[in-house]
């Protein structure tokens, strides 16, 4: 899971993302973090979907674009995730409401209990909204791909290719953005250059990986160990009754 922090006050900024991080380990979420020091570096940042996390936790009153209006920009944008506002007034509730923001944090004031209240609840949020679908753009060009019919993502020099059903679809990005934003769905990086969906992995070996469809993909070396860790869940998963 992928969540963004943003506010201008890097004390703030650091002690929100602890905060965070003591809660992920104790609650057993995955989570990768992505901090901003401006709105402005957010909404940059997000401009491609691929980029986009499952929560955002954003300051209100920042210089440069308040908070408010940084959230309006992302739900204007088609943002669906979690967003969270922590700041020091209270003045700022119409706003959340109007972006449709899961809660508003004062800080200093809000408690220990209910700050990790509130991350449960944008945890559990995530999860249940988490679509069988996910979007890609290139070349001016939107796509819309159904999760499951995904076989696997290939990258040559930034240019990706998402592999699914009889169709592929080429976009700009990197294999590592690939594989934070899919960890969630049952993909797994089995090479530098490679994305794969576990659930049409027919069959591995120290070196290669057979997919449903046939195709052979190479693993690497320092990704089996992962990989094998990986399928192993995936299949004590589906043996339970």
């Amino acid at each position: 899971m992928i969540i963004a922090i943003c506010d201008d006050n890097e004390k703030e900024l650091e002690k929100c993302k602890w905060q965070l991080e003591q809660l992920a380990s104790i609650h057993q979420v995955d989570v990768v973090f992505s901090l901003y020091h401006k709105g402005e570096e957010l909404l940059f940042n997000l401009q491609d979907p691929i980029n986009d996390p499952d929560i955002i936790y954003l300051d209100m009153r920042m210089s440069g674009m308040q908070g408010g209006e940084v959230a309006g920009k992302l739900r204007g944008q088609g943002y669906t995730g979690e967003i969270v506002f922590f700041t020091v007034s209270k003045d700022f509730y119409t706003t959340a409401f109007d972006v449709r923001a899961l809660h508003y944090v004062v800080k200093g004031e809000t408690t220990v209990e209910k700050f990790e209240d509130i991350f449960i609840r944008a945890i559990k949020s995530v999860q249940e909204k988490q679509t069988e679908y996910i979007m890609f753009t290139g070349a001016g060009e939107f796509r819309k791909i159904e999760i499951k019919k995904i076989y696997y993502f290939e990258v040559v020099k930034r240019i990706v290719t998402v592999y699914y059903g009889n169709e592929r679809f080429y976009f700009y990005s990197t294999i590592r953005k690939i594989e934070l934003r899919l960890k969630d769905y049952g993909f797994v990086r089995v090479h530098k250059s490679y994305v794969a969906a576990i659930s049409h992995i027919r069959n591995f070996s120290f070196k290669e990986i057979t997919l449903d469809t046939g195709e052979v993909l190479p693993i690497g070396r320092y990704y089996y160990a992962d990989l094998k860790r990986e399928m192993e869940a995936y299949v004590q998963a589906g043996t339970v009754v």
